[in-house]
């Protein structure tokens, strides 16, 4: 598990270093003009359900993260997706032999489709989709 939490962080970090770069050579519009992000720091914030969102970044622990992670989708809108979305928390294994189970289903599903899913994202209201994030 602690092998699967540094690859995800280690993913979130390559992400969020992606959506910057091309964001910083953007001149032409802003790309953030629908998000609510602090210049000087990452701020978690509430939407009207009560729910957080925001960047995962500045998160230095695991079970810290906003219930809406911001990512960039696939056609390129920035959106958020569901924590449990991101982590696949219902298909978590419980068992070792659970483990490879998941393990070999999801390097399949990476070989055939060059991810293992694709997950919503939505505004930052959590019901709106904006677009798709491919995981794997």
């Amino acid at each position: 598990m602690k092998f699967k939490k540094v690859h995800v962080l280690g993913l979130i970090i390559v992400g969020g270093l992606i959506f910057t770069s091309l964001d910083i050579f953007d001149n032409s519009q802003n790309k953030l003009t629908n998000l609510d992000i602090n210049e000087n720091k990452f701020e978690i914030k509430i939407n009207e359900k009560g729910q957080t969102y925001g960047s995962n970044l500045a998160n230095t622990e695991y079970g810290n993260e906003p219930d809406l992670i911001l990512v960039e989708a696939d056609n390129g809108k920035s959106g958020y997706v569901y924590k449990d979305d991101f982590y696949d928390t219902a298909n978590q294994p419980k068992n070792p032999e659970e483990a490879v189970a998941y393990t070999k289903m999801v390097e399949k599903k990476v070989k055939k489709h060059g991810y293992y899913k694709a997950i919503p994202v939505y505004e930052k209201d959590g019901t709106t989709v904006i677009g798709s994030f491919k995981i794997g």
